[in-house]
Protein backbone atom coordinates (compact mmCIF):
# COMPACT_ATOMS: atom_id res chain seq x y z
CA UNK A 1 0.00 0.00 0.00
CA UNK A 2 2.86 2.38 0.87
CA UNK A 3 4.46 1.74 -2.54
CA UNK A 4 1.18 2.57 -4.25
CA UNK A 5 0.70 5.82 -2.27
CA UNK A 6 4.23 6.99 -2.92
CA UNK A 7 4.00 6.07 -6.60
CA UNK A 8 0.67 7.83 -6.97
CA UNK A 9 2.11 11.03 -5.53
CA UNK A 10 5.12 10.75 -7.86
CA UNK A 11 2.76 10.61 -10.83
CA UNK A 12 1.19 13.88 -9.76
CA UNK A 13 4.57 15.53 -9.32
CA UNK A 14 5.92 14.54 -12.72
CA UNK A 15 3.19 16.45 -14.50
CA UNK A 16 3.03 19.25 -11.93
CA UNK A 17 6.71 19.98 -12.53
CA UNK A 18 5.78 21.12 -16.02
CA UNK A 19 2.22 22.27 -15.55
CA UNK A 20 1.74 23.55 -12.03
CA UNK A 21 -2.03 23.76 -12.21
CA UNK A 22 -2.20 19.97 -11.81
CA UNK A 23 -0.92 20.32 -8.25
CA UNK A 24 -3.94 22.39 -7.28
CA UNK A 25 -6.00 19.27 -8.00
CA UNK A 26 -3.56 16.87 -6.41
CA UNK A 27 -3.33 18.65 -3.08
CA UNK A 28 -7.07 18.38 -2.56
CA UNK A 29 -6.74 14.63 -2.27
CA UNK A 30 -7.10 13.15 1.19
CA UNK A 31 -3.78 11.39 0.74
CA UNK A 32 -1.93 14.64 1.32
CA UNK A 33 -3.86 15.34 4.49
CA UNK A 34 -2.83 11.96 5.87
CA UNK A 35 0.86 12.62 5.22
CA UNK A 36 0.66 16.11 6.70
CA UNK A 37 -0.85 14.80 9.92
CA UNK A 38 2.11 12.46 10.36
CA UNK A 39 4.82 15.13 10.18
CA UNK A 40 3.25 18.57 10.59
CA UNK A 41 6.20 20.46 12.08
CA UNK A 42 9.26 19.32 10.11
CA UNK A 43 10.17 20.56 6.60
CA UNK A 44 9.38 17.87 4.04
CA UNK A 45 11.84 19.04 1.38
CA UNK A 46 14.41 21.83 1.33
CA UNK A 47 15.59 23.78 -1.72
CA UNK A 48 16.99 21.24 -4.18
CA UNK A 49 17.42 20.15 -7.82
CA UNK A 50 15.77 17.16 -9.50
CA UNK A 51 16.68 15.52 -12.81
CA UNK A 52 13.59 14.54 -14.83
CA UNK A 53 14.15 11.98 -17.62
CA UNK A 54 11.85 10.47 -20.21
CA UNK A 55 13.39 7.18 -21.37
CA UNK A 56 12.61 5.98 -24.89
CA UNK A 57 13.64 2.31 -25.12
CA UNK A 58 12.38 2.11 -28.68
CA UNK A 59 15.28 4.30 -29.84
CA UNK A 60 18.43 2.84 -28.35
CA UNK A 61 17.60 3.06 -24.66
CA UNK A 62 18.43 6.76 -24.48
CA UNK A 63 16.94 9.67 -22.56
CA UNK A 64 14.55 11.30 -25.02
CA UNK A 65 13.47 14.03 -22.60
CA UNK A 66 15.90 15.75 -20.22
CA UNK A 67 14.85 18.43 -17.73
CA UNK A 68 16.12 19.84 -14.45
CA UNK A 69 13.64 21.05 -11.86
CA UNK A 70 14.70 23.44 -9.09
CA UNK A 71 12.34 23.91 -6.18
CA UNK A 72 12.73 26.60 -3.52
CA UNK A 73 10.05 26.10 -0.84
CA UNK A 74 11.30 28.94 1.35
CA UNK A 75 10.81 31.52 -1.39
CA UNK A 76 7.87 29.66 -2.94
CA UNK A 77 9.58 29.48 -6.34
CA UNK A 78 10.25 26.75 -8.90
CA UNK A 79 12.20 26.62 -12.16
CA UNK A 80 12.30 24.05 -14.95
CA UNK A 81 15.02 23.90 -17.62
CA UNK A 82 14.67 21.68 -20.70
CA UNK A 83 17.92 20.37 -22.20
CA UNK A 84 17.83 19.49 -25.93
CA UNK A 85 18.70 15.80 -26.41
CA UNK A 86 21.40 16.54 -29.02
CA UNK A 87 23.29 18.93 -26.74
CA UNK A 88 27.07 18.49 -26.98
CA UNK A 89 28.31 17.73 -23.46
CA UNK A 90 31.20 16.19 -21.57
CA UNK A 91 30.22 12.72 -20.32
CA UNK A 92 32.37 11.93 -17.25
CA UNK A 93 34.92 9.18 -18.06
CA UNK A 94 33.81 9.12 -21.70
CA UNK A 95 34.43 12.57 -23.22
CA UNK A 96 32.39 14.68 -25.63
CA UNK A 97 29.13 13.22 -26.91
CA UNK A 98 25.42 13.94 -27.20
CA UNK A 99 23.95 14.36 -23.74
CA UNK A 100 21.19 11.81 -24.31
CA UNK A 101 23.82 9.10 -24.85
CA UNK A 102 24.75 9.32 -21.16
CA UNK A 103 21.79 7.19 -20.15
CA UNK A 104 22.69 4.46 -22.66
CA UNK A 105 26.25 4.32 -21.35
CA UNK A 106 25.66 4.68 -17.61
CA UNK A 107 21.98 4.96 -16.75
CA UNK A 108 20.65 7.45 -14.23
CA UNK A 109 24.01 7.90 -12.51
CA UNK A 110 25.95 8.97 -15.62
CA UNK A 111 23.01 11.11 -16.80
CA UNK A 112 22.93 12.91 -13.47
CA UNK A 113 26.69 13.48 -13.35
CA UNK A 114 26.70 14.72 -16.96
CA UNK A 115 23.94 17.25 -16.32
CA UNK A 116 25.63 18.33 -13.08
CA UNK A 117 28.83 19.07 -14.98
CA UNK A 118 26.97 20.82 -17.79
CA UNK A 119 25.08 23.18 -15.48
CA UNK A 120 27.54 23.38 -12.58
CA UNK A 121 24.82 22.26 -10.16
CA UNK A 122 24.40 19.49 -7.62
CA UNK A 123 21.41 17.31 -8.53
CA UNK A 124 20.70 14.78 -5.75
CA UNK A 125 17.29 13.56 -6.95
CA UNK A 126 15.76 12.12 -10.10
CA UNK A 127 12.41 11.09 -11.59
CA UNK A 128 12.39 8.93 -14.73
CA UNK A 129 9.54 7.56 -16.80
CA UNK A 130 9.64 4.89 -19.52
CA UNK A 131 7.98 6.64 -22.45
CA UNK A 132 7.19 3.37 -24.25
CA UNK A 133 4.88 2.40 -21.41
CA UNK A 134 2.80 5.52 -21.93
CA UNK A 135 1.14 3.83 -24.92
CA UNK A 136 -0.62 1.39 -22.60
CA UNK A 137 -1.69 4.19 -20.25
CA UNK A 138 -3.15 6.31 -23.05
CA UNK A 139 -5.17 3.38 -24.39
CA UNK A 140 -6.41 2.65 -20.86
CA UNK A 141 -7.59 6.27 -20.68
CA UNK A 142 -9.37 5.94 -24.02
CA UNK A 143 -6.99 8.29 -25.84
CA UNK A 144 -5.66 11.79 -25.36
CA UNK A 145 -6.83 15.02 -27.03
CA UNK A 146 -4.12 16.72 -29.08
CA UNK A 147 -4.23 19.61 -31.53
CA UNK A 148 -1.92 18.29 -34.26
CA UNK A 149 -0.37 21.44 -35.71
CA UNK A 150 0.50 20.11 -39.19
CA UNK A 151 0.32 17.12 -41.50
CA UNK A 152 2.74 14.51 -40.17
CA UNK A 153 3.80 11.52 -42.23
CA UNK A 154 6.95 9.50 -41.65
CA UNK A 155 7.90 5.83 -41.88
CA UNK A 156 11.05 4.32 -40.34
CA UNK A 157 10.89 0.56 -40.79
CA UNK A 158 14.21 -0.03 -39.02
CA UNK A 159 13.09 1.92 -35.97
CA UNK A 160 9.53 0.59 -36.02
CA UNK A 161 8.12 4.11 -36.38
CA UNK A 162 5.01 4.89 -38.45
CA UNK A 163 3.49 8.35 -38.21
CA UNK A 164 0.42 9.31 -40.25
CA UNK A 165 -1.47 12.22 -38.68
CA UNK A 166 -3.66 14.92 -40.20
CA UNK A 167 -3.79 18.43 -38.70
CA UNK A 168 -6.45 19.53 -36.24
CA UNK A 169 -7.90 18.77 -32.80
CA UNK A 170 -8.38 15.02 -32.33
CA UNK A 171 -8.19 12.14 -29.87
CA UNK A 172 -5.06 10.07 -30.41
CA UNK A 173 -4.53 6.44 -29.41
CA UNK A 174 -1.40 5.48 -27.53
CA UNK A 175 0.46 4.48 -30.70
CA UNK A 176 -0.61 7.65 -32.50
CA UNK A 177 0.44 9.82 -29.56
CA UNK A 178 3.90 8.22 -29.49
CA UNK A 179 4.20 8.87 -33.22
CA UNK A 180 3.31 12.51 -32.56
CA UNK A 181 6.02 12.74 -29.89
CA UNK A 182 8.66 10.93 -31.93
CA UNK A 183 8.11 12.84 -35.17
CA UNK A 184 11.38 14.55 -36.09
CA UNK A 185 10.95 15.75 -39.68
CA UNK A 186 10.34 19.44 -38.91
CA UNK A 187 13.75 20.45 -37.60
CA UNK A 188 15.49 20.23 -34.24
CA UNK A 189 14.59 19.63 -30.66
CA UNK A 190 12.73 22.84 -29.97
CA UNK A 191 9.60 21.93 -31.94
CA UNK A 192 9.71 18.45 -30.43
CA UNK A 193 9.99 19.92 -26.92
CA UNK A 194 6.93 22.07 -27.69
CA UNK A 195 5.00 18.95 -28.70
CA UNK A 196 6.11 17.21 -25.50
CA UNK A 197 4.73 20.09 -23.46
CA UNK A 198 1.41 20.09 -25.31
CA UNK A 199 1.14 16.32 -24.89
CA UNK A 200 1.93 16.38 -21.17
CA UNK A 201 -0.64 19.12 -20.59
CA UNK A 202 -3.34 17.11 -22.36
CA UNK A 203 -2.21 13.82 -20.81
CA UNK A 204 -2.22 15.32 -17.33
CA UNK A 205 -5.71 16.74 -17.87
CA UNK A 206 -7.01 13.34 -18.98
CA UNK A 207 -5.23 11.38 -16.26
CA UNK A 208 -6.56 13.54 -13.45
CA UNK A 209 -10.19 13.68 -14.51
CA UNK A 210 -12.37 12.57 -11.62
CA UNK A 211 -13.76 9.58 -13.55
CA UNK A 212 -10.27 8.33 -14.38
CA UNK A 213 -8.99 8.84 -10.84
CA UNK A 214 -11.77 6.69 -9.40
CA UNK A 215 -12.64 4.13 -12.04
CA UNK A 216 -9.46 2.13 -12.50
CA UNK A 217 -6.79 1.25 -9.89
CA UNK A 218 -5.15 -0.70 -12.72
CA UNK A 219 -4.46 2.61 -14.44
CA UNK A 220 -2.20 3.86 -11.66
CA UNK A 221 -0.61 0.50 -10.97
CA UNK A 222 0.34 0.33 -14.65
CA UNK A 223 1.74 3.86 -14.60
CA UNK A 224 3.69 3.11 -11.43
CA UNK A 225 5.47 0.24 -13.19
CA UNK A 226 6.94 2.71 -15.68
CA UNK A 227 8.23 5.22 -13.07
CA UNK A 228 11.42 5.34 -11.03
CA UNK A 229 12.63 7.89 -8.45
CA UNK A 230 14.88 8.20 -5.40
CA UNK A 231 12.49 10.62 -3.66
CA UNK A 232 10.93 9.10 -0.55
CA UNK A 233 7.32 9.69 0.49
CA UNK A 234 8.09 12.77 2.64
CA UNK A 235 10.20 14.37 -0.07
CA UNK A 236 7.61 13.59 -2.71
CA UNK A 237 4.91 15.33 -0.71
CA UNK A 238 7.18 18.26 0.06
CA UNK A 239 7.90 18.73 -3.65
CA UNK A 240 4.21 18.64 -4.54
CA UNK A 241 3.29 21.23 -1.91
CA UNK A 242 6.20 23.47 -2.86
CA UNK A 243 5.28 23.40 -6.55
CA UNK A 244 1.65 24.16 -5.79
CA UNK A 245 2.61 27.26 -3.82
CA UNK A 246 4.96 28.45 -6.55
CA UNK A 247 2.30 27.98 -9.20
CA UNK A 248 -0.43 29.79 -7.26
CA UNK A 249 1.93 32.76 -6.76
CA UNK A 250 2.94 32.79 -10.42
CA UNK A 251 6.55 31.98 -9.55
CA UNK A 252 7.23 29.02 -11.86
CA UNK A 253 9.97 29.74 -14.41
CA UNK A 254 10.48 27.65 -17.56
CA UNK A 255 13.35 27.81 -20.04
CA UNK A 256 15.21 25.80 -22.69
CA UNK A 257 19.00 25.94 -22.93
CA UNK A 258 19.95 28.27 -25.81
CA UNK A 259 22.56 27.53 -28.43
CA UNK A 260 23.10 26.89 -32.14
CA UNK A 261 23.21 24.05 -34.67
CA UNK A 262 26.60 22.43 -35.26
CA UNK A 263 27.77 19.64 -37.56
CA UNK A 264 30.86 17.54 -36.77
CA UNK A 265 31.87 14.77 -39.21
CA UNK A 266 28.34 14.71 -40.56
CA UNK A 267 26.75 14.37 -37.10
CA UNK A 268 24.33 16.99 -35.78
CA UNK A 269 24.83 18.57 -32.34
CA UNK A 270 23.27 21.41 -30.37
CA UNK A 271 26.14 23.62 -29.16
CA UNK A 272 25.20 25.59 -26.07
CA UNK A 273 25.80 29.29 -25.69
CA UNK A 274 27.90 29.15 -22.50
CA UNK A 275 27.31 32.77 -21.58
CA UNK A 276 23.53 32.48 -21.85
CA UNK A 277 23.63 29.12 -20.04
CA UNK A 278 25.46 30.69 -17.10
CA UNK A 279 22.92 33.52 -16.97
CA UNK A 280 20.01 31.06 -16.89
CA UNK A 281 21.59 29.06 -14.07
CA UNK A 282 22.28 32.21 -12.05
CA UNK A 283 18.79 33.53 -12.66
CA UNK A 284 16.72 30.43 -12.01
CA UNK A 285 18.76 28.33 -9.58
CA UNK A 286 19.63 29.04 -5.95
CA UNK A 287 18.26 32.55 -5.91
CA UNK A 288 20.80 33.74 -8.47
CA UNK A 289 23.75 31.99 -6.81
CA UNK A 290 25.19 29.22 -8.97
CA UNK A 291 26.97 26.38 -7.20
CA UNK A 292 30.66 26.04 -8.07
CA UNK A 293 31.49 23.79 -11.05
CA UNK A 294 31.09 20.08 -10.38
CA UNK A 295 34.37 18.15 -10.84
Amino acid sequence: MKRFLVGFTIVLILFSAIFGFVIAVATKLALFEVFMSLTPTEPLLTSTNILVLGIDNAFGHRSDTIMVLHTDPENKEASLISIPRDTLAVLPDRGLDKINHAYAYGGIDLSRRTVEKLLGLQIPYYISVNLSGIIEIIDELGGVNINVEKRMYYVDYAGGLYVDLKPGQQKLSGKQAMGYLRYRRDGGDFKRIGRQQQFLRSFGDELLKRDNLLRSPKLFLTLLSFLDTNLNSRETLGLALSLRQAYELGQVNMSTLPGADMMVDGIYYWKLDQGKLNNIVKRYFNGGRAISWIK
